[in-house]
């Protein structure tokens, strides 16, 4: 059906104020990045990849221009309607991590919708892997740092494991963007190649447990270069303290080592002892985690409750996160028992 005379030229006025906000857009999406960043490495996640890009023009075109069946535009409201001109994606290394990413951007901006997208072609009995989709929102209360100029701004986030990321996009490329459309062979080879990725994510999730365990279970083996503290000592240690919390990304654990060098700790056995004496139980108590921190979250909780203010000071400027300071104090109230505001 033949796009209306009308609809063309609001399609038009459109991508004119679009490409008019084309800068706007940008520098937005480069801030939601930053804040997406530093949510999930503040509650010391551990994820391959966070990468962002703005639509481009001929495919927001393509988009605004789409029409229902009675030929009545689809998106009348033009790029108000549109969720996607900003988006984000979220590469994990585990199934389990696909949730806790999605529980703290929750916690960082408003959520406007959510769809599970592996269990939807599931249900309708399609065969792919597409992972979740999220369109969030900067909120006009508490936005995230960088973020306060652009309140109100929506924009989608896919969050997929490594797995699940290759296999969608080796099928993007073959199925929509061949000449003609796939044979039934290929459409049964890639039904079985899903199937396997499910079950590898599950194998990768049934591994990480079963190592986890084991150094629980054993005697945790300090990296002994002189005793001096590293990242990779950290890692050893904590996966014996804390075997059922997630790892962190493997950079955090050097941050650590940063935090531990500022109040004065520059061996692993020294912090292996200090690590061994945690209250653990205390800790989730007082802060009220949403789910289970990442090592570099409750650790670096357990470490400002045992210096306090001290901690505080020594540390307020180690990282890029240029409200450590801020949130710091916030946190140390809850570890008080303060009420908080």
């Amino acid at each position: 059906m033949e796009e209306p005379v009308a609809h063309q030229a609001d399609v038009d006025k459109w991508m004119r104020e679009y490409s008019d906000d084309d800068s706007k857009y940008k520098s937005a999406s480069k801030a939601i990045l930053a804040a997406v960043r530093a949510r999930l490495d503040d509650d010391g996640l551990n994820y391959h990849v966070v990468d962002e890009r703005v639509k481009e023009s001929k495919s927001l075109r393509r988009k605004l221009s789409r029409t229902l069946s009675d030929g009545s535009p689809k998106y009348i409201n033009g790029t108000d309607d549109i969720d996607d001109i900003i988006g984000l994606r979220v590469i994990t290394y585990l199934n389990e991590d696909v949730e806790l990413a999605m529980a703290a951007l929750r916690g960082s901006f408003n959520e406007i919708e959510h769809v599970d997208k592996t269990s939807e072609q599931k249900r309708k009995g399609e065969f792919g892997y597409s992972g979740q989709h999220l369109v969030l929102q900067i909120g006009q209360t508490k936005p995230p740092n960088g973020c306060s100029a652009y309140t109100g701004q929506r924009f989608e986030v896919q969050v997929r494991t490594v797995l699940q990321h290759a296999w969608a996009e080796f099928e993007h490329d073959v199925r929509y963007k061949a000449a003609s459309r796939a044979r039934p062979e290929i459409n049964r080879a890639f039904t079985l190649a899903s199937g396997l990725i499910e079950l590898a994510d599950q194998q990768f999730t049934e591994i990480n447990k079963m190592v986890s365990g084991q150094k629980a279970e054993g005697e945790v083996p300090i990296d002994d270069d002189d005793d001096v503290l590293t990242g990779s000592g950290l890692l050893t240690i904590l996966e014996g303290n804390l075997p059922d919390n997630p790892r962190s990304k493997m950079e955090q654990y050097g941050w650590l080592v940063e935090l531990f060098n500022a109040n004065g700790v520059t061996t692993a056995s020294k912090a292996s002892s200090i690590l061994g004496s945690a209250d653990w139980q205390f800790i989730r108590d007082r802060i009220k985690y949403k789910f289970d921190p990442g090592h570099v979250r409750i650790v670096d909780d357990f470490l400002l409750n045992r210096w306090k203010h001290d901690y505080i000071d020594r540390t307020e400027d180690l990282g890029e996160d240029g409200r450590r300071r801020d949130k710091l104090e916030y946190r140390l109230h809850q570890l008080e028992g303060s009420t908080v505001g």
